[in-house]
């Protein structure tokens, strides 16, 4: 986002028109701004341009100076209704909580409660799972993974058995 937003709206804009004007218009254009960046009216392409929004919302907890232990509402609730404005599907792309500085078997249960009915426009959560994280330090590992972790996969599991049933997958029950 260090472009003039007019400048990151064009160059959008431009790419999609590009394909479309070769025929290939078999694709889902996916819209990504940072959440902590703001500023989404001014870097939106438009409805025609945009078919899903994506997004992250990382749990950074006290791992580095610019974060804190901060929840699911923090990091993206606080957005939601931003977001939501485009009347898009939206994507939480990067989706995941690090240990450090609070308990992220809470953070994942917390923000999967009534977690429809507050965002409903969310139709596609992407875990980040990853345990050699090194895009903040160069010599330790940060560590997303969560499937080792029975703590966090039970409060993940026993948070999403109280989803209503229309809207689980086959294997949640």
């Amino acid at each position: 986002m260090n472009n003039d937003p007019s400048e990151f709206v064009a160059a959008f804009k431009h790419v999609k028109d590009v394909f479309d004007s070769v025929g290939a218009t078999d694709i889902i254009w996916v819209w990504s701004p940072h959440i902590a960046k703001g500023k989404f009216p001014e870097y939106y392409p438009g409805n025609d341009y945009v078919d899903i929004i994506a997004t992250g919302a990382l749990n950074y907890g006290t791992s580095a100076n610019f974060s804190d232990w901060w929840t699911f509402e923090e990091t993206f609730g606080k957005y939601y209704d931003q977001l939501a404005s485009f009347y898009k599907p939206i994507m939480i792309a990067e989706f995941g909580s690090l240990k450090i500085g609070g308990s992220r078997a809470k953070w994942f249960g917390d923000a999967f409660e009534n977690f429809n009915t507050k965002y409903p426009f969310v139709n596609t959560i992407l875990f980040f799972h990853y345990a050699s994280d090194k895009t903040l330090t160069y010599n330790k590992d940060l560590n997303w993974a969560i499937k080792d972790d029975p703590e966090v996969t039970t409060a993940i599991k026993n948070a999403l058995k109280k989803w209503p049933s229309n809207i689980k997958q086959p294997g949640m029950e």
